[in-house]
């Protein structure tokens, strides 16, 4: 690329990105400036992929897949997939495993330069086991309800549940996580998601991946991309320090930069890798002004 192109915020590439991200360029440009290097991470479900009616029909699109492994290829840029998926799920789904880190069941396990499971998690898989057998036996006759344990974690899902067996199915839920100390539930989109009680959330996991890739002695803007309630976390622990970007129309998140769906999330990950990483380490006089 040109140094007049670099220059120009009116490029054909930025034109692709979604309207409420491209008016706050020039914001995004200033946010890389001055750091040495990137590290993205990014949800699955609802970010790379569509969320589809039942949690195996989803995959991530080939162009996704090639955007993703574009930006990994760049030697000042770290990628992850942060999700609630089961992490060996997630990286089959993904398919660039030696290429980006991976953490799944919320951060519970995460795969950077190795595998590490979560010991309070790990030590709770018989309790999860013994929470999905009685969960399976008290909603056998509710059509559509899909209890999936996922090792350390466990998800019932109710997108395929009639709407009126919907609270029938998360009373059932919040009645058993009452009678037990060891799991917490919390709520996604039409998920209810059971955890083991650790303080343990993907805010965390965006940190342990921080300080497992980022060298110690550079600094790198982190970025977040998710679309969930559990994606909040993420958010928060960036706070001013990072860039958060919330998929989808969800009121009341933490994220300064919305996108409409996956398919933006491609775009803008298109957008780093051919143009924004390049304002990494940049003089601020190199910046353009103003609002796009």
């Amino acid at each position: 690329m040109s140094d007049t192109e670099s220059s120009d915020p009116d490029t054909d590439l930025e034109r692709e990105l979604p309207a409420r991200l491209r008016n706050n360029l020039y914001a995004v440009v200033e946010e890389l400036v001055d750091h040495e290097g990137l590290l993205v991470a990014l949800d699955f479900d609802g970010t790379l992929a569509a969320i589809e009616r039942r949690p195996d029909e989803a995959a991530i699109p080939d162009p996704t897949r090639e955007a993703v492994a574009a930006l990994a290829a760049e030697e000042n840029v770290e990628v992850a997939v942060v999700s609630g998926r089961e992490l060996a799920d997630v990286r089959e789904r993904v398919g660039l495993n030696e290429a980006i880190s991976y953490a799944g069941n919320h951060g519970l396990e995460i795969h950077a330069s190795e595998y590490e499971v979560h010991p309070e998690a790990k030590a709770g898989e018989r309790d999860i086991d013994i929470i999905c057998d009685l969960l399976a036996d008290q909603l056998a006759g509710i059509e559509g309800v899909i209890v999936e344990n996922k090792g350390v974690t466990a998800t019932v899902h109710t997108r395929l549940v009639a709407d009126e067996e919907v609270p029938t199915v998360e009373n059932a839920v919040e009645t058993l996580v009452a009678t037990r100390d060891d799991v917490r539930l919390t709520t996604g989109k039409n998920v209810l998601e059971l955890r083991p009680a650790v303080e343990w959330d993907k805010g965390e996991a965006v940190r342990e991946l921080y300080g497992e890739l980022v060298p110690d002695d550079e600094r790198w803007l982190p970025m977040y991309v998710g679309d969930d309630t559990t994606d909040e976390a993420a958010f928060s622990v960036l706070d001013d320090r990072g860039l958060g970007v919330k998929v989808g129309e969800d009121p009341g998140t933490g994220a300064p930069y919305r996108v409409a769906d996956p398919e933006s999330v491609r775009t803008v990950l298109t957008w780093l890798s051919d143009y924004g990483i390049e304002f990494l380490v940049a003089d601020h006089h190199d910046v353009p002004v103003g609002t796009a």
